[in-house]
């Protein structure tokens, strides 16, 4: 049979299962119970079951086997009556675990939100210890068993409530804490600890009715860290008040003194649910902000993917991928400007297909868009990389050169124009050949208005094509 790693750890947690009972016991030992106020093997063994699944339910039963023998040979009883307790009591133990294990669901949802601890509470830390405590009691008093001074009932509730509460602390540190590295998991402790430990200290130092300050410490815990912060702060909770107890310290000690760890149990439980409430609440809170923050975030980009869309559509030809019009007007207003400023040059050219009509008329206008792609392809890769070129309409193009002249254009161009003439386009209906008239002119100075250029360029490519088409005029 193969194990995994989640296995691997459960069954680690054999050793720390008998040893916090055996604690337990010992503890149960002192005065005023014979019983212990919070029984954490009862977490332990839910964890296994969370960490191996059913595969866990032999370790939980050999846990408890050897814990309550030891627990008995501890007490004094007899070989055969510790073997007799292990063997009767541990599938209880392990029944218990296994029904808190199947109230537990899904585990990553079940500290999630408010629903999710009612379940907690309800399903895994009440329910199960209900079903099973009341037949180990009966056990162990069946086998010799002291009573408590106040009688059986009293002895089933102090069992219950430490099973409870031992479901109750252990858990969300299991839930919780796995998720928190090591290193904050420690300063978190350290933070927490001097938080609780403050009210303590002032209730025994100053007045008892101080202790309030308690309740008041773990809301702003619950505030300040969460869940995470909750968890931690009940778990040191239940050790602080365990350990008051003991000294006959602890406030609860004002009922009968045998039903104070009843008492501390279910002030712990009581305590300990809200402040778990409160910061799954705001946990919550900070889900869905962090849900609206990725919408947002979402909306946004795919706002500005909308925006750059329709910068594209607005600024370029779809059909070539150039500049359009409106990007050609707002480039030459700027290149303008520029030159005006720094007394620089520049050269513009317009293109034209020449007798591009009957390329559409005698193969179509899918043939016609294949050879405007092809001259635009040519152009990008014959002028420099500072240059532009953009598409004016219909079959003519216009190319801006900053800081050139005429004569500096005249050499681009001129592979233009002969690249054109001598290369044929490849397209669906066969290899075309074509030609393009060019006229080409320069920015004369800042009283050089736009108008002016273009109206000079283009009498300039009607030059060209009344001198014969496939040609420069400048």
């Amino acid at each position: 049979m193969t194990t995994t790693p989640r296995y691997h750890h459960a069954l680690l947690l054999v050793p720390l299962y008998v040893s916090l009972a055996w604690l337990g016991m010992w503890l149960a030992a002192k005065p005023p119970s014979s019983l212990t106020v919070v029984w954490l093997p009862s977490g332990i063994g839910l964890i296994m079951l969370l960490l191996a699944g059913r595969r866990g339910l032999p370790l939980v039963l050999l846990s408890s086997a050897i814990a309550n023998a030891g627990g008995w040979l501890y007490f004094g009883g007899s070989w055969g009556t510790a073997l007799l307790a292990g063997l009767l009591l541990a599938p209880f133990d392990s029944l218990q675990s296994w029904l808190a294990w199947r109230g537990c669901g899904a585990p990553r949802r079940l500290l999630h939100d408010v629903a999710g601890l009612q379940r907690f509470f309800w399903r895994v830390c009440l329910l199960p210890p209900l079903l099973t405590t009341w037949a180990m009691y009966l056990i162990n008093h069946a086998l010799g068993a002291p009573a408590t001074a106040q009688g059986h009932l009293a002895g089933l509730a102090m069992m219950t409530s430490g099973d409870c509460l031992g479901l109750f602390v252990v858990t969300p540190l299991y839930l919780v804490l796995r998720e928190v590295p090591w290193p904050r998991l420690a300063g978190l402790t350290l933070k927490i600890a001097a938080l609780v430990a403050l009210p303590l200290l002032l209730a025994q130092g100053v007045h008892p009715w101080l202790i309030w300050l308690l309740g008041l410490t773990l809301i702003y815990v619950a505030i300040r860290y969460r869940i995470v912060g909750s968890s931690i702060a009940v778990a040191l909770l239940t050790l602080a008040s365990l350990l008051l107890l003991l000294s006959e310290l602890g406030p609860q000690l004002a009922y009968e003194h045998s039903l104070s760890y009843v008492a501390l149990s279910l002030m712990i439980l009581s305590v300990g649910l809200a402040p778990h409430c409160i910061g799954l609440v705001i946990q919550q809170l900070d889900d869905v902000n962090h849900t609206l923050e990725q919408r947002v975030a979402e909306r946004t980009r795919a706002l500005r993917e909308v925006q750059k869309q329709l910068e594209t559509m607005a600024y370029s030809d779809s059909l070539t991928g150039l500049g359009n019009r409106h990007a050609f007007y707002i480039r030459l207003q700027e290149e303008q400007e520029r030159a005006t400023r720094r007394g620089r040059r520049f050269a513009l050219a317009l293109l034209d297909i020449d007798h591009f009509k009957r390329i559409n008329d005698s193969y179509g206008h899918q043939t016609g868009d294949e050879v405007l792609r092809a001259v635009a392809v040519l152009m990008q890769d014959s002028v420099r990389v500072i240059d532009r070129v953009y598409r004016w309409g219909g079959e003519e193009f216009m190319i801006l050169f900053p800081d050139a002249g005429a004569d500096d254009a005249m050499v681009p161009l001129q592979r233009i124009c002969q690249l054109i003439g001598m290369q044929p386009v490849t397209t669906a209906k066969g290899e075309l050949y074509t030609s393009v008239s060019i006229g080409v002119t320069e920015f004369a100075g800042r009283h050089d208005a736009i108008d002016a250029l273009l109206g000079r360029v283009d009498a300039l490519l009607y030059q060209a094509k009344r001198d014969g088409r496939n040609r420069i005029a400048r």
